[in-house]
């Protein structure tokens, strides 16, 4: 995968499209001397004279007679992300001119980097393990604030802190176990069963409890799900985009404007939800429209909370509401829109007609205007409440696992299980010492695998592989 790591690489670090600010970035032992040739600094001097931890104003030449206003941010072997000389050049983000400057450093003798191969030269130089080097994949591909708190925690070390536990634990076992073959003849046990069996079930125990855990947080890859859920034009659309801030949804003062599900990503403050919306339900509508709402009520039992929209601009009908609420099982949080169409004494008549909070699936009453945003925030606390289970997954000990990561913690347990039947299985440690010294290795060489210790060529591709160009 890397045939080089010495030579410089140059790629586009920032996201991709416009923006007010765009960054190239190089990194290898002529990144400050290809600066030179592209950057000059207000001061004159040149970036290969400067130290690290600097940031240079200037500007960039990008033709002839042709500069743009640009920032050079400089950073010092082996004090830099990748281990060597680290430059970034900061200017306008525009990728047309971006592409410009990626160019000119090729020019300049940079070769283009891979994906990946940033961080991967950072993994090489040991200014991170792979455990880290992992979580700066799981912090690009990460879709909420949930997942990117979690990308965080396993960036801080939090897995590799734990794995480096348990090989010291192996390490230890697997030196008493050896200990006991090199010195056979001598009547010494260096460890005795019971404790070597100990020892085991507790390690299987511990790589048990975080692979259970890691299967919960992998529900931080799939945002949870609420239903808008009501009456043709009870303005479920119109409160979908004002929750999204996006123009998802077509508002129309027609009903059944709305017939197939449209969804759009809302904050709710702890963490993001996928919110649908779908065909209003009027059992007197046409039969494509009731078909559409048959499709409505059936999805209702398959999301994670429902969001009940009522026109309370006119009279509520208590039978509508039971016909709509009907997936008991599921969280319900009313949303009673369209309350700036009332004053308050009407409001007031309108909000008591409306059920009263009670039991596990009705949690909250919320008067809101979807068109001028009255109680909106409101109604993302009551739903973030309703979501309560996935606001508990993003506690500080969450930890979310690879899937290479988890196949090598089973792995790991499963030869720690071995050690433990084969230690119940003989009288003393001795007689099956080589056997449970392999086994041992063998949860020691999966650790090893989670942390980085001892790698290939083919892990390290198919760990980087996953990375953007310029990380």
């Amino acid at each position: 995968m890397l045939p080089e790591v010495n030579d410089t690489i140059v790629a586009v670090a920032s996201p991709p499209g416009h923006a007010a600010r765009g960054i190239v970035r190089l990194s290898g032992p002529d990144a400050l001397a290809i600066g030179d040739r592209m950057f000059r600094a207000d001061d004159d001097r040149p970036l290969s004279e400067q130290r690290g931890f600097r940031r240079r104003e200037g500007r960039m030449f990008v033709g002839d007679d042709l500069f743009v206003p640009a920032e050079a941010w400089i950073f010092r072997a082996p004090r830099s992300y990748t281990g060597q000389d680290c430059l970034e050049l900061h200017t306008i983000g525009s990728p047309a001119l971006l592409a410009i400057v990626v160019e000119a450093a090729r020019a300049a003798g940079a070769r283009p980097a891979r994906p990946g191969e940033f961080t991967a030269r950072a993994f090489l130089s040991g200014t991170m393990d792979l455990a880290r080097a992992e979580a700066v994949a799981a912090t690009i591909h990460a879709r909420s604030k949930t997942q990117l708190r979690a990308a965080r925690r396993m960036g801080e070390g939090t897995l590799a802190r734990q794995v480096h536990a348990w090989r010291q634990r192996l390490a230890e076992l697997t030196a008493l176990v050896e200990a006991d073959i090199d010195f056979a003849e001598e009547p010494i046990e260096f460890i005795t069963l019971d404790r070597l069996k100990t020892e085991a079930e507790a390690l299987i125990r511990e790589m048990d409890a975080l692979q259970r855990d890691a299967a919960q947080a992998e529900r931080f890859d799939v945002l949870p799900t609420i239903l808008l859920l009501g009456r043709p034009n009870s303005g479920k659309s119109t409160l979908l985009n004002a929750l999204s801030g996006l123009d998802r949804a077509i508002c129309s003062a027609m009903a059944g404007t709305t017939r197939d599900f449209l969804t759009a990503p809302v904050n709710l403050g702890p963490f993001e939800a996928q919110m649908l919306d779908a065909a209003g339900i009027d059992a007197d509508a046409d039969e494509l429209i009731r078909r559409a709402g048959d499709r409505v009520l059936a999805r209702a039992e398959q999301v994670d909370a429902l969001c009940l929209v009522v026109d309370v601009s006119g009279p509520v009908d208590p039978s509508a509401l039971d016909r709509l609420a009907g997936a008991r099982s599921v969280p319900c949080v009313i949303a009673a829109n369209k309350v700036d169409l009332l004053d308050a004494p009407a409001l007031a008549e309108r909000l008591a007609s409306l059920p009263t909070p009670n039991g596990k699936a009705l949690r909250a009453v919320c008067a809101v205007s979807g068109l001028t945003g009255h109680g909106l925030d409101e109604l993302r606390r009551a739903l973030a409440r309703a979501l309560g289970d996935h606001d508990a997954l993003g506690e500080d000990t969450a930890v979310v696992l690879s899937l290479r990561q988890r196949r090598c913690l089973q792995a790991a347990a499963e030869a720690m299980q071995r050690v433990s039947a084969e230690a119940a299985a003989c009288e003393k440690t001795l007689d099956r010492a080589e056997l449970l010294a392999f086994e041992l290795r063998t949860a020691l060489s999966a650790l090893d695998d989670i942390a980085g210790a001892v790698t290939t060529e083919d892990l390290l591709e198919t760990v980087f592989s996953s990375f953007c160009i310029g990380k």
